[in-house]
């Protein structure tokens, strides 16, 4: 269907809201082990029948992203949601996505944009007044610029920050860079975390205190194969493919894991990144451990060395945790902690205590996880 409705309607109405990016700057720190990128707003923005009309733009001046919540009520079956931003990107959404989503409501995903207009349209592209209702109840307003300012306020980094962009080890060490691929940037409610994908399968892990037990995973997205291009200093990034989450498996805040699906329907759009698999056999201290993640929201790093120049490894193992140098930041929260060997996670990265990064053990979190997997079978 073409989305250039717009020719059907003859006036808009334009949100200009007074918002300034810059002014919220200085909020971009981690937080618990999340960094915050954006402000979340509760709006209440009529389409349809509650306002005559089915067009709106949505402006917050210098935002870096938008991401927009919408609830509906019968909303025409063949109809569409067309969201445009100030580049002419477009993203079109079925109108029955949002009438199924419920009381939860929709989450659009984010828009690199200050601007978005918004339209709900017939199946010939007109747009529609009357005959339904949507709301627009929260817009998400990105203010930290991640992708050129990489370098924000870190958690966690053990003396020097060791952590190089991911495409610095294509040729070096080849296995740890293709294994990277499975791991996503994780957006939702206003912070950036790390989450991979597990098996075959459409399985995904992060922390509880990512996605909580309470909380929707279809209200995050994932973004794949967000990386810079070249090793040097140039801020050329690749931005990677964004899809929705789907459903919550299973979570424990004690062992602080999320079990999540992706969206079904988008699922296919990933595969090509891969999976990690999990070895569930005894940790012990010693072994040599990597780290791919997305610290502080910015496109994937690899952790692979201490400061000494020496590799990294697996300190310490006590209660469930296991304990390692190798440097993370605020919001490499969920990442996955990797075997050299086997190229297979061992830990789900969570925090830092003292002068020592930890995650629980994956042998501690699989007893939990195991029924959601083929077979029962460790992937």
């Amino acid at each position: 269907m073409k989305t250039s409705a717009c020719k059907w309607f003859c006036g808009a109405l334009v949100l200009s809201l007074a918002w300034s990016a810059q002014a919220h700057a200085s909020d971009s720190e981690a937080e618990n082990g999340l960094v915050k990128v954006a402000d979340v707003f509760d709006t209440d923005i009529r389409l349809g029948d509650d306002a005559a009309r089915g067009l709106v733009d949505l402006d917050y001046p210098n935002a870096t992203f938008l991401r927009i919540h919408m609830a509906a009520e019968g909303l025409p079956i063949d109809g569409e949601i067309v969201l445009t931003d100030s580049q002419k990107q477009v993203q079109t959404i079925p109108a029955s996505d949002v009438v199924n989503a419920g009381a939860d409501g929709y989450y659009a995903m984010s828009m690199d944009s200050d601007h978005v207009n918004l339209q709900v349209v017939d199946a010939d592209g007109r747009v529609l007044e009357h005959g339904y209702s949507l709301r627009v109840d929260k817009v998400d307003v990105g203010f930290s610029d991640i992708a050129k300012k990489p370098e924000l306020e870190t958690l966690a980094v053990i003396g020097a920050d060791q952590r190089q962009r991911a495409v610095c080890y294509r040729q070096s060490a080849p296995a740890a860079y293709r294994n990277a691929q499975a791991v996503g940037r994780i957006y939702g409610h206003g912070y950036v975390a790390t989450a991979w994908r597990v098996s075959s399968q459409n399985r995904m892990l992060t922390n509880h205190h990512v996605i909580g037990n309470s909380q929707n995973p279809a209200d995050f997205e994932v973004w794949f194969g967000y990386e810079h291009v070249n090793c040097g200093n140039d801020g050329q990034v690749q931005p990677g493919v964004k899809v929705r989450g789907g459903q919550r498996l299973v979570g424990d805040s004690r062992l602080d894991f999320q079990l999540f699906t992706l969206n079904e329907s988008q699922f296919g759009s990933v595969r090509r990144f891969g999976y990690l698999g999990l070895d569930v056999g005894a940790l012990t201290p010693g072994r040599v451990i990597y780290i791919p993640q997305h610290g502080g929201g910015a496109p994937r790093q690899l952790a692979l060395f201490g400061d000494g120049g020496g590799r990294c490894r697996i300190d310490a193992t006590t209660g469930t945790l296991a304990r390692y140098s190798c440097d993370t930041v605020g919001g490499s929260s969920g990442s996955p902690v990797i075997d050299w060997n086997t190229n297979k996670a061992i830990v789900l990265h969570n925090s830092t205590i003292g002068s020592a990064n930890q995650g629980n053990r994956i042998n501690q979190i699989w007893p939990r996880i195991q029924p959601y997997f083929a077979n029962g079978s460790v992937p």
